[in-house]
């Protein structure tokens, strides 16, 4: 029987663990949202100086349609419902077709009075290193072979986001030096051994459960220590049209995607 509320982890459906788990809520909590903010130096009224996201927390409800007189039954059943949420991952919903999220679990379900058959159980789980949800496929948009040049790509969502950067080398011989700028934030890389002839050099994002951090890297090793001073910490930007330009030593082609953010 297909419910009318379903939700899956590490791509395994819930309901599909056992034909006696019926699904009775999935709750999406408000994010956990901070703003700081300051006094104005010379009149009135604060300046924002920062927003952020903590967390953002799902509940899933279910109850298990086994009558009481087989507790033992009940009990096994939650065990292996337990072992299904336990390893977190990407958490996805029925009403929700093209998003995910990745979280953890926050608390399990209690076994409470088993003898009580119309009992509702309840695990929650909760986003921590990215606290929103995200497409499951990235907006893209690929530069032609130049050694410069410019291109605007389409961000969805409605949440700010990162993108991600793949330097291809089309010149035949080393590129040593390369500028992305994407939506005002610009990362320059300088070394002798940057871009081998044919190299490629991918800067993206490392996402688990509880940690989120950019990488650039090509086919052996990480040059994100060649990033000079000057460059941005990563690559924020807003939904909408962003604009990308891009400069190199010699020839490249660039593809710049974006993953939608959701509040």
């Amino acid at each position: 029987m297909i419910l009318k509320r379903r939700v899956s982890l590490g791509g395994v459906q819930l309901d599909s663990l056992d034909n006696r788990i019926l699904i009775s809520g999935i709750d999406e909590a408000a994010g956990k949202d901070n703003i700081t903010a300051v006094a104005s130096a010379n009149a009135s009224g604060q300046r924002i100086v920062k927003t952020r996201r903590d967390t953002l927390d799902v509940t899933v409800k279910f109850t298990l349609n086994i009558k009481s007189k087989n507790m033992k039954a009940r009990a096994e059943l939650l065990e292996k419902i337990n072992a299904w949420a336990a390893p977190g991952g990407w958490l996805k919903v029925n009403y929700r077709p093209e998003r995910q999220l990745m979280v953890v679990l926050a608390q399990a379900p209690g076994g409470g009075d088993m003898f009580n058959w119309t009992n509702e159980f309840t695990m929650v789980f909760r986003a921590y290193a990215v606290p929103y949800w995200d497409d499951i496929t990235a907006a893209a948009v690929q530069s032609k072979t130049a050694s410069s040049g410019s291109m605007t790509l389409e961000v969805p969502g409605s949440a700010e986001t990162v993108a991600g950067v793949k330097i291809v080398n089309k010149s035949g011989k080393v590129i040593t030096n390369f500028t992305v700028t994407i939506g005002g934030k610009m990362m320059k890389f300088s070394n002798s051994n940057l871009l081998p002839a044919d190299g490629t050099v991918t800067i993206d994002h490392r996402r688990t459960a509880g940690e989120y951090y950019l990488r650039a890297y090509n086919a052996s090793r990480s040059v994100l220590l060649y990033r000079t001073k000057e460059s941005a910490d990563d690559y924020n930007i807003k939904p909408g049209k962003v604009d990308i330009s891009f400069s190199a030593q010699r020839a490249v082609q660039v593809t710049v995607s974006a993953k939608g953010r959701y509040l």
